[in-house]
């Protein structure tokens, strides 16, 4: 009976630790959940940050921007060739409507 208070002692010390371990446990599982919502969202966004790569390299190709031009637009234009302007060429419009600019010299 000499060591019952350091046992108890130690028992409810015992029994302390094992609470924090199962809520810090618990806390943690949370930030995991947490985490792996956030990696899933972020994959979401490369992956459509790879699509706009994809779609920005082929607008800069000046028939692409003529296939959108078809689509979008439903009159047609006689000499849309002529208002696709080269970035070399930009200070030569006498135009004032520009539909297209080619980014890309040839």
């Amino acid at each position: 009976m000499k060591y019952a208070k350091h046992i108890v002692f130690f028992l409810f010390i015992n029994l302390i630790i094992v609470f924090l371990t199962i809520f810090l446990g618990n806390m943690t599982r949370k930030l995991e959940l947490s985490n792996n919502v956030k990696k899933e969202n972020i994959q979401k966004l490369e992956e459509q940050l790879k699509i706009n790569k994809i779609e920005f390299s082929f607008y800069n190709n000046a028939n692409y921007i003529k296939k959108l031009h078809r689509i979008y637009f439903s009159y047609e234009e006689k000499s849309i060739e002529k208002k696709i302007v080269d970035i070399k060429n930009i200070s030569n419009i006498q135009d004032n409507e520009i539909i297209l600019i080619n980014l890309i010299s040839e």
